[in-house]
């Protein structure tokens, strides 16, 4: 996509969200579709029938905007706010789009916070992951993980400035290379434009923190979300935002509705386009998950069996939105599972099964 595909700045005219809710109270609404489905697939998830699964804490369909479906586990309840991991990937790409709209941020611009860049290393190519830079996602192990490392090895004071060293082994926009760190850096770059003249870590992060209420989550009614900071006083923006079921489905909806709520927009136009919008890899936008038909070189989520304009945000230890506007729904699996494609295989599966429930 071209830069004059996003109204960068074009809508700062409009009047901006204030930290007070635009949809404080999620309805409900019957369940439309067929009920049986999902009740059967909650039990085989809780009842250890799916074993790959581990533990499943919540499950919540929304349909044309209504809670029509919502379970937890003994444990957890409405108000339990949850791990988002790598779904806060999609957060950052949200609070990035509000800082386009609002005409503070230009994703094509080289990165500041790296010394020297290549030209083509921008906003842009972090957000969707063909930045280039040298970064081993690894099994989360501190042995091969620069995502562990940066989370609590070497890199946990500073998590943006570990990515930012990272050596250009790949031209920007010629290889997809999944990153924790690209996210980080990408929360660190956006911070840098919004508050530059801000040094010390406590003012960052107040600075940020309350942004962040104003403009997203007080709007969306996401009462429960907190977002973690590292100790240089930026947002952990790959992997660490907490939220309940509830507020996760509102940020899903957000998407769905193309970045509208209650008639006032908060991401700028094009932006959800954005990321819905394969770049190097078939399966990722920008900050998005997609779907595909084929099976090779890598399933998507929903391996082939459900909606194709389905898109999600995912996290570690299967937590997902899936996001699905030919149904008008969003669904939100949140739990505790052990990582790797096995485990992804059986929850797609799963997801699709709870999917393919739901009416038309």
């Amino acid at each position: 996509m071209k830069r004059r595909d996003f109204a960068i700045g074009a809508l700062t005219s409009l009047a901006a969200p204030t930290g007070a809710a635009l949809a404080s109270v999620l309805p409900n609404a019957p369940f439309r579709g067929d009920r049986g489905v999902v009740d059967l697939a909650w039990t085989r998830a809780t009842s250890g029938a799916i074993p790959l699964m581990g533990k499943s804490h919540a499950l919540l369909v929304m349909q044309d905007g209504a809670v029509t479906y919502e379970v937890y586990d003994a444990e957890h309840g409405p108000d339990v706010r949850h791990i988002s991991w790598s779904m806060a990937k999609s957060i950052t790409h949200a609070l990035v789009g509000i800082g386009v709209r609002q005409g503070r941020v230009d994703i094509d611009r080289p990165l500041a916070l790296v010394q020297n860049p290549d030209p083509g290393l921008t906003l842009r190519r972090l957000l969707n992951l063909t930045d280039g830079l040298d970064w081993r996602e690894g099994t989360y192990s501190p042995e091969d993980s620069d995502a562990a490392r940066m989370l609590y090895g070497a890199g946990r004071l500073d998590g943006a400035s570990y990515t930012a060293a990272m050596p250009q082994v790949w031209k920007p926009g010629t290889r997809f290379n999944y990153s924790t760190g690209s996210f980080q850096l990408a929360a660190a770059e956006l911070a840098h434009h919004l508050f530059p003249g801000l040094k010390s870590p406590a003012e960052k992060r107040q600075a940020m923190a309350s942004w962040m209420q104003r403009e997203l989550f007080g709007p969306l009614g996401m009462t429960t979300a907190v977002a973690e900071f590292d100790a240089a006083g930026t947002f952990i923006g790959g992997s660490l935002v907490y939220a309940s079921a509830r507020d996760f489905a509102r940020f899903g909806e957000l998407y769905r509705n193309d970045g509208v709520l209650a008639g006032r927009r908060i991401l700028p136009e094009g932006w959800v386009t954005f990321a819905r919008t394969p770049t190097v890899s078939p399966l990722y936008g920008a900050g998005f998950w997609l779907e595909t038909k084929t099976l090779e070189p890598k399933p998507s989520l929903l391996r082939g069996r459900g909606p194709l304009d389905a898109f999600s945000a995912q996290g570690h230890a299967g937590q997902v939105i899936l996001i699905i506007p030919s149904r008008r729904a969003v669904i939100v699996r949140l739990g505790h599972a052990p990582d790797g494609p096995p485990t992804w295989k059986v929850l797609g599966e799963w997801l699709a099964d709870v999917a393919g429930a739901l009416a038309v």
